[in-house]
């Protein structure tokens, strides 16, 4: 499980989805890619309203297939700032081989399976999930931890190079002076104009799913837009707001906590 805003209105949301490691999961999942009625619980996608109520959204976001999902994490795969999730899918007996399941953020509308598409339906268990940007090219690869408990069950890892997909990003890392040096519970907001209209994007310093973490290094989605009209930085423990404007889009940059103006990383 894991919080995140899905739908970049600032709040965050929670993904939970099933687990259950009895003999055959596998006929479960099948049942439910085929639409029938399933004897076990279904993932939920609890949508935040910023005051501490949640409600859940998967059917109506697209979520409502059962998978059986041992590590979990997401990220933004075609840097259109609004974040995608990864399901390394799987249980500890020999049955248990399934695709990995990738999901796709349309928007922030619903959520659609690209696994095929994408070529990333491995079928061996998959535990440990990253989203990183490893070749720092400004877009997140992943890493996925595969194989099972069983000797039979021995599978080398398997490392997906994202091919880009022609849109801006900025890399921000986040350096605490009073707050934690990790900057572990900051939160981004930036604005940005793309197809003539502003939009907002947010982004909470966290460590991702389960059974695995991304970078505290956050790699941030921007669509087509061309410059950032506006980074907003809040710190967690002074509750500090730091406010950069006109800032360049495809780079990394490294902003101290307190500090006035952004420096530029060289990766």
């Amino acid at each position: 499980m894991w919080f995140f805003d899905y739908d970049n209105d600032g709040n965050l949301d929670l993904y939970v989805p099933s687990y259950r490691g009895d003999l055959d999961g596998v006929g479960v999942v099948a049942a439910s890619y085929f639409g029938a009625k399933i004897p076990w619980e279904n993932p939920r996608l609890y949508k935040g309203d910023g005051n501490g109520g949640f409600r859940d959204v998967a059917l109506e976001q697209g979520l409502e297939r059962f998978h059986l999902p041992m590590g979990a994490n997401f990220g933004d795969i075609d840097n259109d700032g609004f974040l995608d999730f990864y399901l390394g899918t799987g249980y500890p007996d020999y049955e248990a081989l399934m695709p990995n399941v990738l999901y796709r953020n349309l928007g922030g509308s619903g959520f659609v399976d690209v696994t095929l598409a994408s070529g990333m339906g491995h079928l061996q268990k998959g535990h440990a999930i990253a989203f990183a940007d490893f070749d720092h090219d400004g877009d997140q690869d992943v890493f996925a931890q595969m194989g099972g408990a069983f000797p039979g069950d021995r599978f080398n890892d398997a490392l997906f190079e994202n091919p880009g997909f022609g849109n801006h990003w900025i890399g921000v890392r986040l350096v605490g002076r009073e707050s934690n040096r990790s900057a572990i519970g900051a939160r981004l907001r930036l604005r940005v104009r793309e197809s003539g209209g502003d939009r907002w994007i947010y982004k909470h310093v966290n460590s991702g799913g389960s059974f695995g973490s991304n970078p505290l290094r956050q790699t941030i989605g921007l669509g087509g837009a061309e410059r950032i009209d506006r980074l907003e930085v809040h710190w967690p423990t002074t509750g500090l707001t730091q406010t950069f404007v006109d800032l360049e889009v495809d780079r990394f940059i490294e902003i101290v906590e307190g500090a006035d103006r952004v420096e530029a990383l060289d990766l």
